[in-house]
């Protein structure tokens, strides 16, 4: 098989500024906010990446929170009934996301349509952080201009409501108490201080170290269950103080460089910090050794639950350091911890732009795992017919036309996995398309022809046309379509134009458009030239209203509103999928413009939809690993997916990274190909599934090989040993043994067939019958964008 083994894809991810997880009382979420303001939800029982929002320009984000509301407003209700009935409703709401950053606005998310729900401005200038009450109906906020501001977030509201006192330093850091009735923040004026929410002062001062003249920066505060304070400081200080008298308990010179984050569990009796020195330690609140119980016939008892609590009161409970572990590279800007099953999760984020995710319960004795840093979503599309490869980032396109490789001299089978077959054709940058919009890209497509590109932010989507100047071969003129019909594309409700998906047909004759308010939309695009862009159909089964013309009676009896998170076209053009975060998936008719068929819900997310290029085949992957196959003519899966899905090998089950495409051979209909970050597996369709049966196809060649080889030496020697050395003989054997092993080898007819070569994959498909195209984006080309690291010194070096 032929590979274009691309690696010239110059994507970098945006650095981690903030972290979080959804409260209790909703279901597991977690928040990842980038530098540039794009903000990843990732649902943490399967790790899988559900969704982006997209950022911009002036979106730099510092500071995130989760609110969930879970007391009632001041409406009275006529009987406990009605309000036991409002507040279950209450408590069933999803929870609301906001972000804050040195623009100075407060910023309300759409979890659905992922644009800004409500914006409203600080009042002080740059917000350094924000966090909202426990019972999430007041939102507080830390500004530059020293003061500490609160939203009234209560019933879906995002009102100023009161300033505190201001001082003179800005706020870095702040956390409300237990019982909501004390705000604590850290300044850039080396102080600590108690806010009393009620009366907005400030009730007691704490002042950590100073070197020399210079302030120290109270980077992270947080307040325990039982009152007590903890800080984390520029100089490297784990702080502990008395919550009520302001006295310090201890202090931990624990961090050679700025403490970033802090984060302590429910109980209050674990914390974690890191920051600059990239090192993440934990802290743990045992009884003091010094410390025995003592019962009444004054022989030592051993300690109990009871007796730590009351040794914890009268303090008789000190922290020691329990572990350290250094996951990252570069500074570590944000943790998260959710210590809650099945999740159990200590999560760490900075600069060198991974997300690393630990068992906290087990921390540090446990191995970690990095989340792939592209978007489970590929950036990238191809025009398989021109062999045009299209990236996108945030806020442009670019398109390269790849090379041709020399064809081999033997068969492909008979190679090494890795031989350079040489270009006959280099690879060309074709074209690059900067957008002047300060919004980044969240859609993207290039057709088969590859005349048309289409891009989208959540408020417009452009359409460009590609021409091939004939008097200058290989020079493509672009031509931005100024009368595409973005008016059309919204609704009257959703003020935004954009896009969440966008695929165009394969006959290059349509385009097929996901708006961000749910509804797709079937654009005709064979009349451009007269500036016309007639939109055929469109269908809202994933707004919850059904399709929207009158000539089709089919309903949806689901009346949420769902983001549509995949698209696919058949290859034949007549049948369309999609699919959206609730998990359901819809069929059309694109021949007939009408709505065909609904999928059975599965047990996980599905992560995409793809067609096979042979037949009326839905593959459906899911975040679980399992994938199947349904029959879109027949409306049922199919006999190997009925007999097989549920079955899969437990090895394929237990990979880690989720399957992120698949693809299909045209020389092998019956072959499909499943990958992910770091691996892609081939399945044959035909065949059985045996439960235990997956194999790494480079270490399996590489034993075969050496098997191989020492099987023919000792059939050589011998014939030789035979032949009394004769000359002739040995010439004709020696040739013979250097014949291709590969020639000589088996076929192997296990199904399931894996190779871990490529990684970290950011894209794989086929350009052509056993021509496979595959983006790779190393690890160390990323190192090389990341500024340097916090290193110090050490004696002797």
């Amino acid at each position: 098989m032929e590979v274009h083994r691309c690696r010239f894809v110059d994507y970098t991810p945006a650095a981690i500024n903030a972290l979080t997880f959804t409260p209790k009382s909703t279901k597991p979420l977690l928040a990842c906010a980038r530098a540039g303001g794009d903000v990843e939800i990732w649902n943490p029982k399967s790790w899988h990446l559900e969704k982006i929002i997209p950022g911009g320009a002036n979106y730099n984000i510092e500071a995130l929170t989760w609110a969930h509301q879970t007391v009632l407003g001041d409406d009275d209700y006529d009987t406990p009934e009605e309000k036991a009935e409002a507040q279950k409703k209450l408590l069933s709401e999803s929870p609301r996301l906001f972000s804050a950053g040195l623009n100075s606005l407060i910023t309300e998310w759409d979890l659905t349509t992922l644009c800004p729900k409500q914006t409203i401005d600080s009042h002080g200038g740059a917000v350094w952080c924000l966090a909202v009450n426990n019972v999430g109906t007041k939102l507080a906020v830390g500004c530059e201009d020293g003061c500490i501001r609160i939203f009234n977030i209560i019933d879906g509201d995002l009102s100023f409501e009161r300033s505190f006192v201001k001082q003179k330093a800005r706020i870095l850091s702040l956390a409300w108490s237990p019982d909501d009735k004390i705000i604590v923040t850290g300044s850039a004026d080396s102080c600590i201080r108690k806010w009393d929410v009620k009366q907005g002062r400030p009730t007691s001062r704490m002042t950590v170290e100073r070197f020399g003249r210079e302030d120290t920066l109270v980077w992270a505060v947080k307040v325990l269950k039982n009152g007590s304070i903890v800080s984390g400081d520029s100089l490297g200080h784990v702080k502990f103080w008395d919550g009520e008298m302001g006295t310090m308990l201890q202090s931990f010179n624990a961090h050679s460089a700025d403490i970033l984050c802090v984060v302590a569990n429910e109980e209050g009796d674990t914390i974690f910090t890191s920051g600059v020195d990239r090192k993440v330690i934990q802290f743990r609140l045992v009884q003091n050794s010094n410390y025995a119980p003592v019962d009444r016939k004054g022989r030592n008892s051993k300690s109990s639950s009871k007796d730590a609590s009351k040794a914890e009161q009268t303090g008789e409970m000190k922290w020691v350091l329990a572990g350290t572990r250094r996951y990252h590279s570069h500074d570590v800007k944000a943790l998260a911890l959710d210590e809650s099953r099945p999740v159990n999760a200590l999560v760490s984020g900075g600069v060198d732009v991974q997300l690393v995710v630990c068992p906290a319960a087990e921390f540090p004795n446990m191995y970690q795992w990095r989340l792939p840093y592209f978007p489970q979503k590929p950036l990238i599309s191809l025009s398989k017919s021109k062999r045009l490869l299209m990236c996108r980032f945030p806020n442009s396109v670019r398109v390269w036309r790849l090379g041709k490789a020399a064809p081999p001299m033997q068969p492909y089978g008979n190679l090494e996995i890795g031989t350079d077959l040489g270009l006959i054709e280099n690879l060309e940058t074709l074209l690059e398309i900067k957008l002047k919009d300060d919004n980044h890209i969240i859609a993207s497509a290039i057709s088969e022809d590859g005349q048309w590109i289409a891009v989208s932010d959540i408020y417009n989507i452009k359409l460009f046309r590609l021409t091939e100047d004939p008097s200058v071969p290989g020079v493509v003129k672009i031509q931005k379509i100024k009368n595409f019909p973005s008016e059309a594309i919204t609704s009257r409700l959703n003020p935004y134009k954009g896009a969440h998906n966008i695929v165009f047909t394969p006959d290059s004759s349509k385009l097929v458009v996901a708006t961000t308010d749910s509804y797709i939309k079937i654009i005709d695009l064979a009349e451009w030239e007269n500036g016309s862009f007639e939109i055929l159909r469109t269908f809202g089964q994933h707004h919850g209203d059904g399709v929207m013309t009158d000539d089709d009676d089919s309903q949806n009896d689901d009346a949420r509103v769902g983001t549509i998170s995949s698209l696919s076209v058949s290859e034949d053009g007549q049948w369309l999928a999609s699919g959206d975060l609730f998990n359901r998936i819809y069929v059309y008719n694109l021949d007939a413009l009408q709505y065909h068929c609904t999928l059975p819900k599965f047990t996980s997310v599905h992560t995409g939809l793809y067609f096979h290029t042979h037949s009326p085949t839905l593959v459906v992957p899911l975040s679980s690993n399992e994938f199947y196959l349904y029959d879109v003519e027949a409306k049922r899966l199919t006999d190997w997916s009925r007999q097989y899905s549920q079955n899969l090998p437990t090895r394929f089950m237990q990979l880690k990274e989720k399957i992120m495409g698949v693809s299909f051979n045209p020389a092998r209909k019956n072959t499909i190909v499943l990958w992910g970050a770091n691996y892609l597996c081939m399945v044959d369709i035909s065949k059985p599934v045996e439960k235990d049966t997956i194999i790494n196809i480079a270490k399996r060649k590489r034993i075969e090989i050496s098997k191989e080889q020492s099987k023919i030496g000792k059939e050589v020697r011998k014939k030789i040993e035979e032949s009394n050395f004769n000359p002739k003989v040995i010439s004709a054997l020696t040739l013979e043994a250097n014949q291709p092993i590969s020639q000589k080898m088996m076929q192997f007819e296990q199904n399931f067939q894996a190779l871990f070569k490529y990684q970290p994959l950011m894209f794989l498909d086929f350009t052509g019958p056993d021509s496979l195209c595959v983006v790779e984006r190393p690890w160390f080309a990323i190192l090389e964008k990341l500024p340097p690291s916090f290193y110090k010194a050490k004696y002797g070096t």
